[in-house]
Protein backbone atom coordinates (compact mmCIF):
# COMPACT_ATOMS: atom_id res chain seq x y z
CA UNK A 1 0.00 0.00 0.00
CA UNK A 2 1.55 3.28 -1.10
CA UNK A 3 1.41 6.45 0.94
CA UNK A 4 0.14 9.61 -0.78
CA UNK A 5 2.41 11.20 -3.35
CA UNK A 6 3.36 14.86 -3.52
CA UNK A 7 6.28 17.04 -2.61
CA UNK A 8 8.12 16.14 0.58
CA UNK A 9 8.81 18.76 3.18
CA UNK A 10 12.08 19.09 5.12
CA UNK A 11 11.18 16.36 7.64
CA UNK A 12 10.09 13.96 4.88
CA UNK A 13 13.37 14.53 3.06
CA UNK A 14 15.33 13.93 6.27
CA UNK A 15 13.45 10.67 6.79
CA UNK A 16 14.08 9.35 3.27
CA UNK A 17 17.78 10.29 3.39
CA UNK A 18 18.23 8.72 6.84
CA UNK A 19 16.49 5.50 5.76
CA UNK A 20 18.75 5.21 2.73
CA UNK A 21 21.86 6.07 4.77
CA UNK A 22 21.10 3.52 7.50
CA UNK A 23 20.20 0.80 4.99
CA UNK A 24 23.39 1.39 3.01
CA UNK A 25 25.55 1.48 6.17
CA UNK A 26 24.21 -1.97 7.04
CA UNK A 27 24.57 -3.14 3.43
CA UNK A 28 20.96 -4.35 3.40
CA UNK A 29 19.16 -4.91 0.11
CA UNK A 30 15.57 -3.81 -0.37
CA UNK A 31 14.58 -7.47 -0.13
CA UNK A 32 16.36 -7.87 3.21
CA UNK A 33 14.69 -4.69 4.47
CA UNK A 34 11.32 -6.08 3.40
CA UNK A 35 11.97 -9.28 5.36
CA UNK A 36 13.00 -7.36 8.47
CA UNK A 37 10.01 -5.00 8.20
CA UNK A 38 7.65 -7.95 7.69
CA UNK A 39 8.79 -9.33 11.06
CA UNK A 40 7.64 -6.05 12.66
CA UNK A 41 4.23 -6.47 11.04
CA UNK A 42 4.79 -3.59 8.59
CA UNK A 43 6.03 -4.88 5.24
CA UNK A 44 7.24 -2.31 2.72
CA UNK A 45 7.90 -3.80 -0.71
CA UNK A 46 11.22 -3.23 -2.49
CA UNK A 47 9.36 -1.11 -5.06
CA UNK A 48 7.90 1.10 -2.31
CA UNK A 49 11.31 1.32 -0.62
CA UNK A 50 12.82 2.56 -3.87
CA UNK A 51 10.02 5.13 -4.15
CA UNK A 52 10.79 6.29 -0.59
CA UNK A 53 14.48 6.66 -1.49
CA UNK A 54 13.63 8.91 -4.42
CA UNK A 55 10.96 10.91 -2.60
CA UNK A 56 8.14 9.54 -4.75
CA UNK A 57 6.45 7.91 -1.73
CA UNK A 58 5.80 9.38 1.67
CA UNK A 59 6.58 7.46 4.85
CA UNK A 60 3.52 6.99 7.07
CA UNK A 61 3.72 7.20 10.85
CA UNK A 62 3.34 3.41 11.04
CA UNK A 63 6.16 3.00 8.51
CA UNK A 64 8.33 5.38 10.54
CA UNK A 65 7.86 3.40 13.75
CA UNK A 66 8.63 0.09 12.00
CA UNK A 67 11.70 1.52 10.27
CA UNK A 68 13.06 2.94 13.52
CA UNK A 69 12.58 -0.46 15.14
CA UNK A 70 14.35 -2.31 12.31
CA UNK A 71 17.31 0.09 12.43
CA UNK A 72 17.41 0.13 16.24
CA UNK A 73 17.09 3.93 16.44
CA UNK A 74 14.61 6.39 17.90
CA UNK A 75 11.96 7.80 15.55
CA UNK A 76 13.43 11.24 16.26
CA UNK A 77 16.76 10.20 14.70
CA UNK A 78 14.99 9.46 11.42
CA UNK A 79 13.35 12.90 11.47
CA UNK A 80 16.51 14.92 12.07
CA UNK A 81 19.11 16.01 9.52
CA UNK A 82 21.91 13.45 9.26
CA UNK A 83 24.49 14.61 11.81
CA UNK A 84 27.07 12.21 10.38
CA UNK A 85 27.36 14.13 7.09
CA UNK A 86 31.09 14.73 6.61
CA UNK A 87 30.39 18.00 4.76
CA UNK A 88 27.89 19.89 6.94
CA UNK A 89 27.35 17.64 10.00
CA UNK A 90 23.60 18.14 9.53
CA UNK A 91 23.77 21.93 9.79
CA UNK A 92 24.63 23.77 6.57
CA UNK A 93 24.99 27.56 6.80
CA UNK A 94 21.78 29.58 6.73
CA UNK A 95 20.58 30.08 3.18
CA UNK A 96 22.50 27.11 1.75
CA UNK A 97 21.83 23.44 1.03
CA UNK A 98 24.43 20.74 1.56
CA UNK A 99 25.06 19.01 -1.76
CA UNK A 100 26.26 15.86 0.03
CA UNK A 101 23.25 15.09 2.29
CA UNK A 102 20.76 17.59 0.79
CA UNK A 103 19.99 19.12 4.19
CA UNK A 104 18.69 22.64 3.84
CA UNK A 105 19.95 25.59 5.85
CA UNK A 106 17.14 27.65 4.39
CA UNK A 107 14.78 29.49 6.72
CA UNK A 108 11.63 27.45 7.40
CA UNK A 109 9.47 29.60 5.12
CA UNK A 110 11.89 29.28 2.16
CA UNK A 111 12.18 25.53 2.75
CA UNK A 112 8.40 25.16 2.32
CA UNK A 113 7.42 24.92 5.98
CA UNK A 114 4.27 26.78 6.91
CA UNK A 115 4.46 29.01 9.98
CA UNK A 116 3.14 27.12 13.00
CA UNK A 117 3.46 23.77 11.21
Amino acid sequence: MSAPAGPLGPAGNNVRRNIRRLREQRQWSYREMEERLTRTGRAISPLDQSAIDTGERHVTVDDLVALASVFGVDVQELLEPPADCQTCHGAPPAGFMCMECETSGLPARAAGVRPGA
